[in-house]
């Protein structure tokens, strides 16, 4: 429902942080003919969103597996992860799926993501973080 009241009032491009309890407002976008953002994982992958795919422009990732392996790995090593760690674009913990060819496709906006994400990598641009 709020996925569809942004479209209503002339949204382009959809993006729900909800993971799988997103799958609504991927479906909305679909069928409106506008592009959606998946979350998590590759959601343009997922067998369920299979029928909406070709709306996921891109999905912003976590890599979930390494961090999970990290724990583990130093908990084993016998120099357990305490406090906060955080995995970023440096390393690679976040991320845009392309795995959609229309995206591909779009190098004016891949070479512009790419430049967005060296400027925050290099500290040129300051994201905003929760408290």
């Amino acid at each position: 429902a709020a996925a569809q009241g942004q479209l209503d009032k002339g949204a382009d491009v959809i993006y729900a942080a909800a993971g799988l309890a997103g799958s609504g407002a991927i479906e909305a976008a679909s069928k409106a003919g506008k592009w959606s953002i998946g979350v998590d994982s590759d959601q343009y992958n997922q067998a369920g969103l299979a029928a909406y795919k070709d709306s996921i422009l891109t999905s912003v990732t976590k890599d979930v597996s390494d961090s999970v392996y990290n724990l583990i790995k130093s908990v084993k090593d016998g120099k357990p992860q305490t406090g906060e760690v955080r995995y970023g674009l440096a390393t690679d913990g976040v991320g845009l799926s392309d795995s959609n060819p229309k995206y591909k496709e779009m190098t004016d906006l891949i070479a512009a993501v790419n430049k967005a994400k060296q400027d925050i990598i290099d500290g040129k641009i300051t994201v905003k973080t929760a408290p």
